[in-house]
């Protein structure tokens, strides 16, 4: 409860300073949205002079650099920076009515197959076994800033493309904006060697933004597998990241699944768990399915 009113606190002297700084920029507004996850969060809106799309930024991933350390004024800064960014001629409407002029900025984006059901409905998405397939235009991705949207049902329909060419073209996207990386656990923590050693690994991409997609960038999965010589799990660790675990370390079934609880339930924030189960891949043909 306290927790609750400390962010409400921030939340409103948020929206009284953009208030003040916006002023004269364009026509701001606040309301409360469904998110991906199905959850109500606060929304803050301004619509620029000159363009349909507002932009809309989440007082709640505001609130958890403001917990870190960054000030209110920051924040209002960095938010500044978005709009101006966004309010430029990085897009144009032959940008995203060409798709060929729009494709080289789609990516597939992996989301939590559970609960996301209603939000998903006006989106263009696929199914990916337990999880979801949607995918985002990427507006800018340079430091900490990461601006995209996802794209729509109607979209699709404008560009005459079926969901598979979409899927493609996005993938080959991806490999190219955000290649891949597979790090091991000790490299990761920075106690780096040059032996391939047997133990946990981190698939990502090189942004590690959004990087469970990476499951999905051809031939990702087989290529660490003819490298392991051998099968792996995968602890769908978050929407950003997957755990591999080479079958050699013989972890059980039941210690695998304990782990991807524990890091659901205490290290993971709820909008960005991606699944309750753990996968296997033995580079055999049988691509990536649930383990037994």
């Amino acid at each position: 409860m306290e927790k609750q009113v400390e962010y409400e606190a921030f939340r409103d002297r948020l929206y009284d300073t953009l208030d003040l700084e916006l002023e004269g920029l364009g026509e701001t507004s606040v309301s409360q949205i469904s998110g991906c996850d199905g959850r109500i969060i606060d929304a803050y809106f301004i619509t620029m002079p000159g363009r349909k799309a507002p932009n809309v930024f989440y007082p709640s991933y505001f609130y958890q650099k403001y917990r870190g350390g960054t000030s209110i004024p920051e924040i209002v800064e960095n938010i500044k920076d978005c709009i101006r960014w966004i309010s430029s001629d990085d897009i144009s409407e032959e940008d995203l009515s060409d798709f060929e002029c729009a494709k080289s900025h789609i990516v597939p984006k992996l989301i939590s197959g559970e609960g996301n059901r209603d939000w998903v409905s006006n989106v263009v998405h696929l199914p990916y076994l337990d999880m979801m397939i949607v995918f985002v235009y990427v507006v800018r991705a340079e430091g900490d800033e990461f601006v995209s949207f996802t794209i729509s049902e109607n979209m699709l329909s404008d560009w005459g493309i079926t969901r598979d060419e979409l899927l493609d073209a996005a993938i080959e996207s991806a490999m190219e904006l955000f290649p891949l990386s597979i790090d091991s656990i000790e490299d990761v923590l920075g106690l780096s060697t040059d032996e391939f050693r047997q133990t946990f690994y981190v698939m990502t991409n090189t942004r590690r933004h959004l990087g469970a997609a990476t499951m999905l960038y051809h031939n990702a999965l087989l290529d660490f597998a003819n490298r392991l010589g051998g099968g792996f799990s995968v602890i769908p660790s978050s929407i950003h990241e997957v755990l591999l675990i080479p079958d050699s370390l013989c972890i059980s079934q039941s210690d695998l699944k304990q782990m991807l609880k524990d890091v659901n339930g205490s290290v993971v924030r709820p909008d960005e768990v991606l699944s309750e189960k753990v996968y296997h891949f033995d580079g055999e043909g049988k691509g990536l399915v649930l383990n037994p």
